[in-house]
Parts: C-alpha cells; structure tokens; sequence
C-alpha cells in the first residue's frame, strides 16, 4: 500500500512552509491538496516546540514521514502511491474503526467507565489519519484521469467516497462526544442504561448497513434503514423524556448523550441514500 517511490507519471509537487503557529494546520492542508514534499523551515533555529508540534501532525497522516531534518528545517515526504491505493478498502477501514467505537462509547457512558471512554477518544485519531488519506486520493484522482484509470472508479464516485468519509468522520466524532460525556463514579438509572444500550445498538446496526448498502451497492439493504430510523427516534423521544426527570449532575451529560445519538441516526439515513445515487 505504502512505496517509497512517486508517480513517474509526474514531477513530485514541492511547498516550503514557514514555521509558524499554523504550521499544524498548513501541513495538513498541504498533505490533503497532494503534496509529496513539504518543508518547514525558519531563518533562525526550529525551537524543539515547533519541531515536537511538525512530528506531532507527521504522525496524524498515513504516509507522511520526516526525510531530512537539521537545525533550521525539517523536510516531509508521503511515501503514499495514489495508484496502489483502493478508495474502498480505505472507506472500510473507517467503517471498522468507527463501529466499535459508537459501542464503546456508549457502553462507557452508561457504565461510567472513564478508561473505556478514555480509548475510544484516543482512536479517534486513527479515523482522522484514514479519513485524511481518502480525501488526499479522492482530490488527487479528480484531478487526473489516468489516476482515476488505475483505481478503477469514477469521478462520481470519488464525490460520494468523499461525503461517505466525512459522514464516517462526523460519526466517530458523536462517538467522542459521548465518551467525554462519561463521569466516573457517577451511577446512572438502570433504566436508562438499558434504554441507552438498546437505542445505541438499533442506531450501530442502523449505521452497519447503511455504510455496507453504499459499498456493496445494495438499495434493498439501504431501504431497510429508514423504516428503523422511525422505531429508534421514537426510542430517542422516550429517553429524551427521561432526561427532565434526571438528578440534575446527569442531566447535562444525558442531554448531550441524547443529541449525539439522534445526529448518529440522521447520519445513518443520510448515508443510506447515497446508495441511490450510485
């Protein structure tokens, strides 16, 4: 998947960035734009800030490694072959990460077990990592056909590989927000565990098939989702009830929950009808 080699059909792009506060923000940029080549550099001497925060933001991105580095730049390289790459598999990957991701989270929650919810914040950086990447191929084979040729898809479909992987990417980040919701120590009711649990399972299978009804193409299976996205609102209008009724240190937390949950289940028709597009 990875080569150390860049498309002979092309000279590598090249940018050299200031080191700058932004420096973060532009290397990302530049590595969704597809650069091969980036440089940090400054007229003085990289602080060790700077150099911490540039191998930092190296890490969040597949592919992107530090060639050559001294005391007043340090030059990135994406050893990442566009051409080898498969869209589909990388939108699988997402999916795979995602998934347990909205389980644990809100097992994590109900359970009030801040190192489980603790883990699925942290593995939200690896979904940025693959989501960084598919944008990084999608703006590269819009741009050339030949690419396009070799992967094997179609400019529509990049378009809807693109708003698939943001949807993913907004999903694990609900996920986030119900683990960051998680407070130790703190009980919740058991029946609104056991009503979160349902509603979170109905809203992860929901999500299971409208992801697997884009990639397989299937609109018998993305039909499926909307007649269950009407049982789990009602699901969602029952424990949004419950909340009023909630000791006040949870309510907060449950309202959030709630939200989070409701966007997920949007989420998942949203993605369902991309099927019918393809």
């Amino acid at each position: 998947m990875l080569s150390p080699k860049i498309d002979e059909e092309r000279a590598p792009l090249e940018v050299v960035l200031d080191a700058s506060p932004f420096v973060r923000r532009e290397i990302i940029e530049r590595y969704l734009l597809g650069y091969d080549i980036i440089r940090v550099q400054s007229k003085d001497t990289l602080s060790p800030d700077m150099r911490d925060e540039v191998r930092r933001t190296t890490k969040r991105l597949v592919g992107l490694e530090v060639l050559e580095e001294d005391s007043k730049k340090i030059v990135l390289q994406c050893l990442v072959e566009p051409s080898l790459l498969n869209p589909e598999r990388i939108l699988r990957r997402l999916e795979m990460l995602s998934m347990p991701m909205q389980l644990d989270s809100v097992q994590a929650f109900v359970s009030s077990n801040g190192a489980l919810a603790k883990g699925v914040v942290e593995r939200d950086e690896e979904v940025d990592r693959w989501y960084f990447l598919l944008v990084r191929l999608v703006r590269a084979a819009i741009s050339d056909t030949y690419l396009l040729e070799k992967i094997k898809v179609s400019s529509v479909d990049c378009l809807d590989f693109r708003l698939l992987a943001s949807y993913i990417e907004t999903f694990a980040d609900y996920s986030v927000t119900i683990a960051e919701n998680t407070q130790d120590g703190v009980t919740i009711p058991k029946e609104e565990q056991a009503l979160l649990e349902k509603i979170g399972a109905s809203v992860n299978a929901m999500y299971r098939d409208a992801v697997g009804s884009v990639l397989s193409r299937d609109l018998k299976l993305a039909s499926s989702v909307g007649p269950r996205f009407k049982d789990t609102k009602k699901q969602l209008s029952e424990a949004e009830a419950r909340v009023a009724g909630s000791a006040r240190p949870l309510v907060n937390h449950l309202v959030a929950v709630t939200i989070a949950l409701n966007r997920m289940c949007e989420i998942s028709v949203d993605i369902s009808d991309l099927t019918i597009t393809r």
